[in-house]
């Protein structure tokens, strides 16, 4: 009887691992099968800036009543150098879709320009870097187009010189809309876990550039109502606000945040402050499974502040100084409970400094980490660190040197290379040695092979001593080893290796959605000190890419499959999920 269980076992395993085989080779094929009709991606790019700017132009022409010669404009680096000052400048706010285009002059299409609130003229203006009668500077120029492609309402954004005239130079602003009104759902699966999505959001609320949203969620921790409520420009200042309202079937949470960043390389000051109140079950996972949990109370609250000389040289650097307090308090849960005792309560209290740098080295590219969208990417140096001391007479539990650091850089390699590394550290030091410590770093690459697709590989690594009870390390189908179930493994210790082949198509179903694909290769390891032989769990998979040509964020569906090739998690793992990014 034994021998026939394992018999039939043995066939269904067989069975399984043939369906999933079969299922990455008809991914694989399909992405192979859409080699004919790429496209390149410095091509797509420069036609889609060059339509945006060129239609700008027309708009500014007609606007003012006089024709742009841009054949008598001087070159960037001219204007500068001769001292050029700024006249007039032109914000033209485009809608989504460009009735000029082909296809894109469809009813359907006209109805949705229609329907849209296109973005006002003023929401792009409070976000530019110069103004009438300033002089001329280029990098303020790009760095204002920068500004304009982060903003997750806008596709693209051109600045421009578009004529020039006794030593004025005229600029025109062009942005293109997005949709951003979100009404539905969405369903994510991953580690062999779904989660549920319901909302309406709209993040440029009548065309004010404001996000605005309500949303039902479920997971497999807690279900979660959520409002929340961004302002970029609070009464068309450099101030922003952001309210967080959510109520969880196992807490809440509360968050208020009035910021004035540094916005741009040549602000010079900068002030915050933070409130957040937050009430939660901490669940403690193992291989997977919740082992153990307690109730978790944490209230913050911080004020800061920040200096800077601007611009100077390549880069700028910000001192920054605050105060924080943050209380977090816990109680038994018995539903949870695997009956150790709660953690201790904790009472931080500390003055702080720090200092950053971020370095002006900034590089445009297009079909990285998205389809079809321009991407910023700071190919200088950055960095921070931030030192404080919570103690005793501000009311700390105990005194305690409070560490935070983090730095990235990156390089181009003979143009079709690109490497970025990063590493972050923090942690607290007192009487009893460190705590929550967590040193950590990251390694990306890209390289542009068949024609313009690209091969991706990222290396992960993080080290912990210490930690706080509610904090983990964990390593599963929720964090980048897509062949496993959630939080598969924990430890003090966890690597993780993605290597990706990674493939861009010219097809824009409907005009609105770009397709991709990928196959792909992931390892990793969570283990602990004491563990001699820790287990590498590796896994294979490929999946198709949607990207919303459209949509705020230009939001990407993963459609994955991935078979895992160690452990005792042998059940394939069918992923779809949301992200940003591909």
């Amino acid at each position: 009887m034994k021998r026939r269980r394992a018999a039939v076992a043995g066939v269904a395993a067989g069975v399984e691992i043939v369906r999933s085989v079969r299922a990455i080779c008809w991914l694989f094929a399909l992405a192979l099968l859409a080699l004919p009709v790429m496209v390149a991606s410095e091509e797509s790019e420069s036609k889609d800036s060059a339509a945006l700017c060129s239609q700008a132009m027309e708009h500014a022409t007609r606007r003012q009543d006089r024709t742009a010669d841009r054949s008598q404009l001087p070159d960037i680096a001219t204007l500068e150098a001769n001292g050029a000052v700024i006249g007039d400048v032109v914000v033209v706010p485009l809608n989504i879709f460009d009735p000029d285009q082909p296809g894109e002059n469809r009813r359907a299409f006209r109805v949705a320009n229609h329907v849209h609130p296109t973005t006002r003229p003023e929401v792009v203006e409070r976000l530019l870097l110069f103004e009438e009668g300033e002089p001329f500077v280029a990098r303020r120029m790009e760095e204002t187009a920068r500004l304009l492609r982060q903003r997750g309402f806008l596709y693209d954004a051109c600045v421009e010189p578009y004529r020039y005239e006794n030593n004025r130079v005229d600029i025109v602003v062009a942005t293109r809309d997005v949709w951003t009104l979100a009404l539905g759902g969405t369903f994510e699966r991953s580690g062999g876990a779904n989660t549920i999505r319901v909302n309406v959001a709209d993040s440029n609320f009548l065309g004010l550039g404001r996000y605005v949203s309500l949303q039902y969620s479920e997971d497999p921790d807690r279900t979660n109502y959520t409002m929340r409520y961004e302002d970029p420009a609070l009464r068309g200042s450099r101030f922003q606000l952001r309210l967080k309202l959510q109520d969880q079937s196992d807490g809440y949470r509360r968050t208020f945040d009035l910021t004035r960043p540094f916005y741009a390389l040549d602000t010079t000051w900068s002030a915050a402050t933070r409130l957040v109140s937050d009430e939660r079950v901490e669940r403690i996972y193992s291989t997977g499974e919740i082992v153990n949990g307690f109730q978790h109370e944490n209230n913050s609250f911080e004020i800061r502040g920040g200096l800077s000389k601007g611009f100077r040289g390549d880069r700028s650097y910000r001192w920054m100084f605050g105060y924080s307090w943050i209380t977090d308090t816990f109680a038994d849960e018995p539903e949870l409970s695997d009956g150790s005792p709660v953690p201790e309560d904790r009472l931080l209290s500390y003055p702080w400094i720090g200092i950053q740098s971020v370095q002006n080295d900034y590089w445009l590219g297009n079909n990285m980490d998205r389809i079809g969208r321009n991407e910023d990417f700071n190919m200088g140096t950055e960095w921070f660190a931030r030192l404080g001391y919570s103690t005793t007479p501000l009311g700390a539990y105990e005194d305690e040197a409070i560490i935070q650091a983090a730095g990235r850089s990156a390089w181009q390699i003979a143009g079709s290379q690109m490497l970025l590394v990063s590493g972050h550290a923090s942690g607290r030091y007192g009487d009893e040695g460190t705590r929550n410590m967590l040193l950590g770093g990251s390694v990306r690459y890209y390289f542009r092979n068949f024609g313009q697709h690209q091969f991706y590989a990222s290396l992960g690594a993080d080290t912990s001593r210490e930690l706080d009870p509610e904090n983990q390390l964990l390593l599963g189908g929720d964090n980048g080893l897509r062949g496993y179930p959630l939080r598969f493994r924990d430890g003090e210790h966890r690597f993780l290796l993605s290597l990706e082949q990674r493939f861009y198509t010219n097809l824009e179903l409907f005009k609105l959605v770009h397709v991709g694909a990928a196959v792909f290769f992931d390892a990793g390891q969570a283990w602990y000190s004491e563990e001699e032989d820790p287990e590498l769990l590796r896994d294979v998979g490929a999946g198709l890419r949607l990207s919303s040509s459209r949509s705020a964020r230009g939001a990407m569906i993963h459609l994955d499959v991935a078979f895992p090739l160690d452990g005792d998690a042998q059940k394939v793992q069918w992923l779809v999920s949301t992200r940003d990014t591909f």
